[in-house]
């Protein structure tokens, strides 16, 4: 059976069956992060129900990491370390669900014989979702209130003192039960040595809306783009795996769109007042759970349904969206 048959017979949309057939990497694969023509992302282990984190080198060889499982997803991130070598971190917790007692480790790709190093940002906490850039980490500490379960750090290995990054705040509204002074969940990190990338998630009843921002460390945050969702949603609509990479940062949105339309999601890539959309549909069902989808070289790593590649993906201009601004305006979200 020819390729974009194979696809159809699947379920996949009949507008991503061109030339360029997506490639199935690892059927249990999921949370993919890439750096420098390296991959890595987790593996759902169905003898130990835990997941092993996975390594792809930029020849295309695909191996364990010599690390221990986790009970959930790894919360991997790749990027520089020393010269041209590439480094993986994330966390382990204690508890994964509460996100207590989290400390954070790097893992050279490179040499990974060499096991994982700890490292340990100063203040203290339960660290985790980090993001490296050669001698800096920035990473999320958990914030201990329900205005603010989440704090952005900003860490050059081995100081002395982290930088806490400003966060937006709600300014609140009674009559709709949301609280002032809330920033929300922080559910993606991205950094690239000056500036990071992440995104925010609050709900209220069934309503709840997910927020994609911009900050240079030292800065304010910055509004990029906004989506709303409420009872009529087929799941909870969410920007995640946010990118910066090069002069753009990407993310990408599941919309969940009431009408369950996978053509809504979007892989989308922001800069200076540029937007851009990949031409590429990633999921088959407007409510198939997607937890990452990252730029991997020409083409693109996601996880919906297992890890798959497709490569190369071209991209088109679109207007900048509407985003409401975060809690300006007498609405529900303010």
């Amino acid at each position: 059976m020819a390729a974009a048959a194979c696809l159809l017979a699947l379920g996949w949309p009949a507008a991503t069956a061109g030339a360029h057939a997506p490639a199935l990497l690892d059927a249990g694969g999921v949370s993919v992060a890439s750096y420098g023509g390296w991959a890595a992302w987790s593996h759902s282990d169905a003898s130990t129900g835990s997941y092993a984190l996975m390594m792809r080198s930029p020849q295309g060889e695909v191996s364990p990491a010599p690390v221990a499982e986790r009970p959930s997803p790894f919360d991997v991130e790749l990027g520089p370390t020393r010269g041209s070598r590439v480094g993986a971190v994330y966390s382990r917790c204690a508890n994964d669900a509460a996100r207590a007692g989290c400390r954070l480790l790097l893992l050279e790709l490179q040499s990974p014989q060499a096991g994982e190093r700890a490292l340990a940002p100063a203040g203290g906490g339960s660290d985790y979702l980090p993001a490296i850039w050669r001698s800096q980490l920035a990473f999320l500490r958990r914030g201990g209130s329900a205005s603010a379960p989440d704090r952005i750090f900003v860490w050059r290995l081995g100081s002395r003192t982290a930088a806490q990054l400003a966060l937006p705040r709600s300014r609140g509204n009674r009559s709709a039960g949301w609280p002032a002074g809330l920033t929300g969940r922080i559910t993606g990190l991205t950094f690239n040595g000056t500036q990071v990338g992440y995104v925010t998630s609050n709900g209220v009843g069934t309503f709840s809306v997910t927020t994609l921002w911009f900050e240079a460390v030292g800065g304010r945050p910055e509004l990029i783009d906004q989506q709303t969702g409420g009872a009529g949603n087929v799941c909870q609509p969410a920007f995640v795996s946010p990118v910066l990479l090069g002069k753009w940062l990407y993310a990408y949105l599941h919309a969940c769109d009431p009408s369950a339309n996978p053509r809504l999601d979007r892989l989308t890539r922001y800069r200076h007042g540029e937007v851009q959309v990949a031409r590429f549909t990633f999921i088959r069902f407007g409510d198939e759970a997607i937890a990452s989808a990252v730029p991997d070289g020409d083409g693109v790593d996601w996880d919906a349904g297992g890890l798959t590649r497709v490569a190369p993906v071209s991209w088109r201009t679109i207007a900048s969206p509407v985003a409401q601004t975060f809690c300006s305006r007498g609405d529900l979200f303010c």
